[in-house]
Parts: C-alpha cells; sequence; structure tokens
C-alpha cells in the first residue's frame, strides 16, 4: 500500500465494498477487514467517516453515482427495472448535458476480437448490411 499524508491508500473499489459490506449490516467491523484484506482501523475509520477519500478530491461531484441500493425498482426515468439510482438514465443524462462525450462503438470493441486480413473486412460488410436493415432501438 502507498502512504499519502500518514494514511495508506486503499484502491477506491476497496474502500466502495467495505462502505457497502458495512451498510448491509450483516457481518462485523473485524470480520469485514478480513474479507476486504485491510486493518481492523480502516474499516473503522471508513465506518465513522474519519478516512479521507483520496480518490473525491479529483472526482466531480456531479460525475459521480451513488453505489445502488437497496431491491429493484422501476426507474421512473427509463421504465426499466433497476437497482436504483438508474445508470442508463444518469449516463443519458450527462451525455444531453454534453458533459461526457458519448462514445463510437467500434468493431473490435463489440466482439473484443482481433480480426485481420479477409475475417476483418468480411466482418465488417456484414455488421455495415445489418446497422442499415436494422432500425435504431436506442433512445434520444
Amino acid at each position: 500500500m502507498l502512504r499519502f499524508g500518514g494514511t495508506s491508500m486503499i484502491a477506491p473499489s476497496t474502500v466502495a465494498e467495505i462502505k457497502r459490506l458495512l451498510a448491509q449490516g450483516k457481518h462485523s467491523q473485524r470480520k469485514i477487514a478480513r474479507m476486504a484484506g485491510v486493518s481492523r482501523g480502516s474499516v473503522g475509520a471508513i465506518a465513522s467517516g474519519k478516512r479521507r477519500d483520496h480518490e473525491a478530491r479529483q472526482r466531480d461531484p456531479e460525475m459521480e453515482l451513488e453505489e445502488p441500493t437497496g431491491p429493484p425498482a422501476r426507474c421512473p426515468g427509463c421504465g426499466g427495472v433497476v437497482f436504483m439510482p438508474c445508470r442508463l438514465c444518469h449516463v443519458r443524462r450527462l451525455i444531453a448535458e454534453s458533459r461526457i462525450a458519448r462514445q463510437p462503438a467500434r468493431p473490435e470493441d463489440v466482439l473484443q476480437l482481433e480480426l485481420s486480413g479477409e475475417h476483418r473486412a468480411r466482418y465488417e460488410r456484414v455488421r455495415a448490411r445489418r446497422v442499415q436493415e436494422r432500425p435504431h432501438r436506442g433512445g434520444k
């Protein structure tokens, strides 16, 4: 672990997992510390809010979305049954406000394959034909 300002830095994903486990209330802080591989003191500091969130200084609060909690519910925005808050609606709002850019889909992203030569050309022809045949089903 890295040291910064007297405290060791725990990965943001680990801190989020610890917060999620604390919110559930099913495990003791000692057990959560063992599960996450951190000290009991770190779990205690996260639970009491005394531990500084080093990543928070670099994040834009408007871009943040709290972790989903509770049972699935119907989203009032898109109508999907999701864990609230709805990530899809959050991202759509950020795109509409031009806070983030929409990423164009590239063929290699769709399949996560590295195609070359004639295989690549054939895949791109078939994909282009299917995209033209199928109406766009996306929202806004």
